[in-house]
């Protein structure tokens, strides 16, 4: 890069000595020595006097340094300016949309994302599907956590976070198997989360003969309290359930049982910095390891089924 070159040229007249000069830049003799060259021919004049050791610059050279000085000045007034932009633009609101099936991770990203931006007046708002994408296209949410759709509608960007499965808690013993059918969960009295499965999937459960809706977790939880109600779910939100519950949890067995889930946001370019804090902010080890804790947190009444069934 041609501003390292000129960070060698302002070293060498510096301290008039190639070795201490690549100390001062921690190079290696040879890589300042080829950065110097390697200038000279960029700018097809001769830079430094020829000799064995350094004997001072060329008038040619005189100019370049003057130049490189000016040049390294400016770049580093660009940098304060960048840096004092992205610290301006880490502050006033920012309103994250979640759906229903994404709920348990609301919190394991807003509060990373909070204590990062201090400054920042951060906002989570659950909704349904359609209502996020209007609410993003309105400006009314910066960025929306959901089920991944193929393609993205037109003016939207999607960002693959992880693939989430299908899981039926129930309080009826399905033999010693792990793993159950979607008319196998139909064949009990069910009581679903409104918003949080895949369309395809909630409308096939919708035909359940026995079956309670509601757009609580509370009410979701209090109800397989009773022993007399099953439920099919997002692993994830089996964090959210007291492992108390009178249920064990088997895999759904189905196509329609598995989705992406990720953020949606505005096609646009540049990416505004808070949009790009909070992606880049959920794939920091930390925080994959709380989402990973959250996805396996439904295998506690997989453990259940298991101990029961030996």
């Amino acid at each position: 890069m041609i501003i390292r070159n000129f960070e060698y040229l302002l070293a060498l007249h510096q301290e008039r000595h190639f070795s201490r000069a690549a100390v001062i830049c921690s190079v290696s003799q040879p890589t300042l020595s080829s950065g110097i060259k390697q200038l000279e021919e960029d700018m097809r004049v001769q830079i430094v006097k020829r000799g064995r050791r350094f004997e001072g610059l060329t008038p040619e050279g005189e100019r370049v340094l003057a130049w490189a000085q000016q040049m390294l000045e400016d770049c580093q007034r660009l940098k304060q300016e960048l840096h004092s932009f992205r610290e301006q633009a880490m502050d006033g609101p920012f309103r994250v949309g979640i759906s229903p099936a994404t709920i348990a991770l609301g919190s394991v990203m807003s509060i990373p994302f909070a204590e990062k931006a201090p400054a920042v007046k951060l906002s989570v708002e659950t909704m349904g599907v359609d209502l996020l994408l209007k609410a993003l296209r309105a400006g009314q949410i910066d960025i929306a956590l959901s089920y991944l759709t193929e393609p993205p509608e037109d003016g939207l960007s999607h960002h693959l976070l992880y693939p989430e499965q299908m899981v039926m808690l129930s309080p009826e013993q399905a033999g010693t198997t792990s793993r159950v059918s979607v008319e196998q969960a139909m064949g009990q009295a069910l009581c679903l989360l409104r918003a949080s499965l895949p369309v395809d999937l909630e409308a096939r459960l919708a035909a359940a003969p026995s079956i309670l809706w509601t757009d609580s977790m509370m009410m979701l939880e209090a109800t397989l309290g009773t022993g007399r109600y099953g439920t099919v779910i997002p692993q994830s939100l089996a964090s959210n359930l007291s492992p108390r519950l009178p249920v064990r949890a088997y895999s759904v067995k189905d196509p329609g049982a598995q989705a992406n889930v990720g953020f949606i946001t505005m096609r646009v370019d540049p990416m505004p910095a808070l949009v790009r804090l909070w992606i880049e902010l959920v794939h920091t080890p930390a925080l994959v390891k709380s989402i990973r804790s959250v996805l396996n947190a439904y295998k506690i009444f997989a453990k259940k089924s298991s101990q029961s069934a030996g």
